[in-house]
């Protein structure tokens, strides 16, 4: 009975710390699984960046409003599309290098949000870079259910 008694007590703060150990994994990941906003925003731009890379327009469409605008003059969903198609067919290989940005949700308004970004658009016929241009660019966007969709294009 003493043995019995004294492996309880020796075992207790390992049961304690255990039970702590298992209560905050718990609550870290509860944590983590609630969708913040701005992970989510982050998410959306760096999902944009993916979808240019790989080439796949139908996953760049995707991401855009159905009233996406740009400053070309055209319909900003058809001159996206006739823009991706001319850059994948003339280049190999894209590359979108982030080289600083910066993402806001609007306070007044937490369903809109914008961004800026440098980033330096490469396109490459084989393994060498052919064309590498730097743009600033700004970009509007709406919350879309529990995603963001881009609404707006600048750049200079």
């Amino acid at each position: 009975m003493t043995l019995m008694r004294r492996y309880a007590t020796d075992t207790a703060p390992w049961r304690v710390c255990l039970t702590l150990l298992f209560l905050g994994a718990g609550l870290f990941f509860s944590a983590c699984s609630r969708t913040d906003p701005q992970v989510a925003l982050e998410a959306s731009a760096h999902e944009l960046q993916s979808a240019l890379e790989e080439k796949d327009a139908r996953r760049v469409l995707s991401l855009l409003s159905e009233d996406f605008a740009t400053a070309a003059p055209e319909n900003g969903r058809e001159w996206a599309r006739r823009t991706m198609l001319l850059m994948f067919t003339r280049y190999q290989n894209i590359r979108v290098m982030v080289l600083s940005s910066e993402s806001r949700i609007d306070a007044q308004m937490p369903d809109r949000a914008s961004s800026t970004a440098k980033v330096a658009l490469i396109g490459a016929e084989g393994l060498i870079p052919d064309n590498a241009r730097q743009f600033q660019v700004r970009m509007g966007w709406v919350k879309d259910g529990k995603d963001w969709k881009l609404t707006r294009l600048e750049w200079e």
